[in-house]
Formats: C-alpha cells, structure tokens, sequence
C-alpha cells in the first residue's frame, strides 16, 4: 500500500512538472520581455560608447560604457546586481537564452529594415537671419526699407561641382 502511494505521488509530482510553463522565470529573476528591452538598450549604449571612443581621445572607452550601462539600470528601474543575477539565469537555462537572443537579433533586423525601407529624408528649411537686410534699391540718404530675406529650402546635394551648384 505504500509503495502504491509513493509511485502515486511521484506520478502526480511527474505530471505537474511536465505541465508547468518552460518560459517562466522564478521571482527576483526579470521577465523575458522585460530583460529583451534591456539588453537591447544595453547593446545601444554599448554601439554608443564605441562610437564615442573612436570620436573622442579623452574618453575612457570602459568608463564611458559603464556610465551608459548605468543610465540603462536606472531608465529600467533595475539594479545592476538583479541584471547580473537574471543574466546568469537566462545563461543557465539554454533555452531561455536561445529565445532570448534569438527575439534580439529578430528585433535588430526588423530596426535596420524599417530604417534602410522608410529613410527619413526631409527638406529643412533654414530660418531668415535675425538681423534685417536693408533694400540697396532705396533711395541714396540711407532710408531705405528694412526687407527679411525668404527662407531657403535646402535642396538634396547634386553632382554637380561647386561653382555649378551655386547657380541652380
């Protein structure tokens, strides 16, 4: 009778495991969404910092990086010590790491994609300068009317050389 009970229990302790959601993380652990949004803005800060280090010689690329990093714990509202505890976590647990990178690299291809298929290409305007232009065509004793220049559209660069461009 009591080994029927235990093979019963141990069924039933089977059958709830096996039925138990494989993407859940235990508490204190962040959420799959929610370490996606980090450790993308985590790769952003990281391009960032690089691109600072190559701009800048004053720059300490390590300090800048863990500056960035810093500015993405708090924006998050997370400490960097529950980032490097679900970090060790989501790396313990193969699984949830492929579906965790994998949905990275799937929302990176869709960023360059929007960007490459939608590129923003808009006429500035430049503003009339502050200080008015007096009329050269007023009469000589210096009264003439004050005129503001009109406000020049930038136009998409040609391949014309210089001086032919100014005369367009």
């Amino acid at each position: 009778m009591n080994k029927k009970i235990a093979g019963l229990v141990a069924a039933v302790c089977l059958i709830l495991t096996a039925c138990g959601d494989k993407n859940s993380v235990p508490s204190g652990i962040l959420p799959r969404e929610k370490m996606e949004q980090v450790m993308w803005d985590m790769v952003m800060a990281d391009q960032y910092a690089s691109y600072l280090a190559k701009d800048s010689a004053h720059l300490d690329p390590k300090t800048e990086r863990l500056r960035l990093y810093e500015q993405v714990f708090r924006m998050h509202d997370i400490s960097r010590d529950k980032f490097q505890k679900s970090y060790a976590y989501y790396m313990d647990h193969p699984e949830l790491n492929q579906v965790l990178f994998d949905s990275l690299v799937d929302y990176g291809s869709r960023v360059r994609s929007d960007v490459y298929s939608h590129p923003a290409v808009k006429p500035l305007a430049i503003p009339a300068p502050a200080v008015p232009v007096v009329n050269p065509k007023a009469d000589s004793i210096g009264k003439g009317k004050r005129v503001t220049p009109p406000v020049i559209r930038n136009r998409r660069p040609s391949s014309a050389p210089a001086g032919k461009r100014l005369a367009q």
